[in-house]
């Protein structure tokens, strides 16, 4: 405690309620976008690789996953049942 010491309120740090992934994650595309075509028009490098990219394509490749095993379930429903079918008719 000096002699002028001044008495400094607290800060009041603001929290946001809503957040908004898709938003933040467009803007940053959109960010990213305007700084290659900046770095393009200049001549400069451009990494192929950035941030995030590669658990991106890993979504991308669980989510093709996961629709090629449903569409081989479907398959093998729709076979075993003309299966059963033929041979309820071959048997009859």
């Amino acid at each position: 405690m000096g002699l002028f010491s001044l008495y400094k309120p607290k800060e009041y740090k603001y929290r946001y309620i809503y957040y908004d992934p898709k938003k933040e994650a467009r803007e940053e595309k959109e960010k990213q976008r305007e700084a290659s075509e900046k770095r393009a028009e200049s001549g400069e490098y451009q990494p192929i690789i950035r941030r995030g990219m590669f658990r991106e394509i890993a979504q991308q490749n669980n989510k093709t996953r996961i629709d090629m095993a449903r569409q081989s379930n479907v398959r093998l429903v729709i076979i075993m049942l003309l299966l059963f079918a033929i041979a309820y008719f071959l048997l009859r």
